[in-house]
């Protein structure tokens, strides 16, 4: 049983896809907080399109970021055990047929701010569904699986503000910026404390603090926002997801039952 998980922990960190056919509670906490990652993801891309910075792997990566999003809602859709979660999923599928069209277009600092507001409703929408699950779940594994989910959120989240900020909405998300990386820090700082840390979680746990500190040390170096200086914060906070990724999977890991 033990190398059967193994090579399902394996499979979940390695083949970037923790959509797979969802066969715990675990996984599927992992899975809804993830949609809120793509989210961000999404708008992020989407921001660094407009601004023609690496623009060809943003567009890349703005496609690949909706085939993932949309074969994840299928998936969480066919496990959705309770009528209040299907609900929840329900609006969540509504606004995203709101969001879809909007990334389709060429991106326009003109329309940033709607797209903006309508993606921000979706991650809302989103982080309902994984609140219903974890609130009506008995695993003592689903509040570190959703923490960890939202930190990895939060590290496109900090990504998409530098760049809104990038694009002459300097003023308006600012705080919003500042805001994001307190509740990265103080997340991670709540992780740490957690019981069901073990020696690879503590050692990935590290990591994401230098990762960290780096990424915030380049952002609170200029006084303003440069194209120049996203491009290196956006590789940072990509690292830093990737990180947040393999450690959301340990903490689902721990709890997997099949």
């Amino acid at each position: 049983m033990r190398a059967v998980k193994l090579v399902v922990l394996a499979l979940l960190m390695f083949s970037g896809s923790c959509y797979a056919e969802i066969k715990s509670i675990e996984q599927a906490i992992n899975v809804t907080s993830n949609q809120g990652m793509l989210t961000q993801q999404m708008l992020k891309n989407y921001i660094l399109m407009g601004l023609s910075v690496r623009a060809r792997k943003a567009e890349q990566e703005l496609h690949k970021a909706i085939d993932s999003y949309e074969a994840a809602q299928e998936e969480i859709q066919g496990y959705a055990k309770t009528d209040a979660v299907r609900d929840s999923l329900r609006r969540a599928s509504a606004q995203w047929q709101v969001v879809k069209p909007l990334y389709a277009q060429n991106p326009s600092r003109t329309d940033a701010e709607r797209v903006r507001q309508e993606t921000e409703l979706l991650l809302q929408l989103w982080s309902a569904v994984t609140m219903e699950i974890v609130e009506n779940t008995d695993t003592k594994y689903g509040k570190a699986i959703s923490t960890a989910g939202f930190i990895r959120m939060l590290s496109q989240r900090v990504s998409s503000h530098y760049a809104l900020k990038t694009w002459g909405f300097e003023d308006k998300y600012q705080e919003a910026f500042v805001s994001s990386l307190q509740l990265f820090e103080q997340n991670r700082q709540e992780l740490e404390g957690s019981q069901l840390n073990n020696e690879q979680i503590k050692s990935e746990l590290n990591k994401i603090q230098r990762d960290f500190k780096r990424f915030k040390g380049l952002s609170d170096g200029e006084t303003s926002s440069n194209k120049a200086l996203l491009a290196l914060l956006t590789r940072s906070a990509e690292k830093i997801t990737v990180s947040m990724d393999k450690l959301t999977a340990m903490y689902m890991y721990q709890g997997l039952s099949f």
